[in-house]
């Protein structure tokens, strides 16, 4: 009788020690940055910008332990350019553990007339001038995004307390501007920015472009990619 209690008090603590196990942060490093893609037979590419994120929200599908949920809001927005790693406020502690679907979510939100996103890259005409493009995002929007393992090529992603993963957020404005004909671009107007003529796209400037771009982005998917780093 005293093996079998003393067998079920080691069960007990083996339980409660896996238990605790799958409860240990893992540290999560997020940054956001663009797809490297061409359009337009190569006349058409993006090269940087960035996002001005009111909020962020994680929602995970987890094996081992309880599904994980947060939303965290920035009263000071976050301004980040893209590609920019270790961004303050986008480092979180997530419940360790095997993830079989990661959600994300990012809001962006126009300070008064300032734009919440902003994409710079170069497109050159058929008469082979080429021009700065910028497209300026002029309203809320929210991402939603898709986590996905870098290695596997999955949604199941393992996030383990003793390693630090980074998730890269990949924006691809290529496909944005698919919708878009070559010669649309080649008849838009063109307006002095920073004293360079620029195809300047906006809710003002060529804004049957700006609503065109707006409508394909809600359309296309966005992936994170985890990579472990350690």
């Amino acid at each position: 009788m005293g093996l079998k209690i003393f067998c079920f008090f080691i069960l007990g603590i083996f339980a409660c020690s896996k238990v605790n196990q799958w409860k240990q942060p893992t540290q999560v490093c997020f940054e956001i940055d663009l797809e490297e893609e061409t359009i337009m037979d190569g006349a058409l590419f993006f090269k940087n910008g960035y996002i001005v994120i009111e909020s962020f929200q994680f929602d995970g599908k987890r094996v081992q332990g309880a599904d994980v949920y947060f939303t965290k809001h920035y009263e000071q927005k976050i301004n980040t350019t893209f590609g920019a790693a270790n961004v303050e406020g986008l480092e979180f502690d997530v419940p360790q553990g095997t993830y079989t679907g990661i959600n994300l979510e990012i809001k962006t939100v126009p300070n008064k007339e300032e734009a919440n996103m902003v994409i710079d890259g170069i497109f050159k005409n058929s008469f082979g001038t080429s021009y700065p493009i910028r497209f300026e995002l002029n309203q809320l929007e929210t991402f939603s995004i898709v986590g996905k393992d870098l290695i596997e090529n999955d949604k199941e992603v393992d996030l383990l307390q003793n390693s630090k993963t980074k998730a890269t957020i990949l924006l691809n404005p290529a496909k944005w501007f698919a919708v878009l004909p070559k010669k649309a671009l080649e008849k838009a107007e063109k307006v002095s920015v920073k004293g360079i003529n620029t195809i300047l796209i906006n809710s003002k400037i060529n804004k049957q472009l700006y609503e065109d771009i707006v409508t394909s982005l809600k359309n296309n998917a966005i992936e994170a990619i985890f990579v472990k780093q350690s």
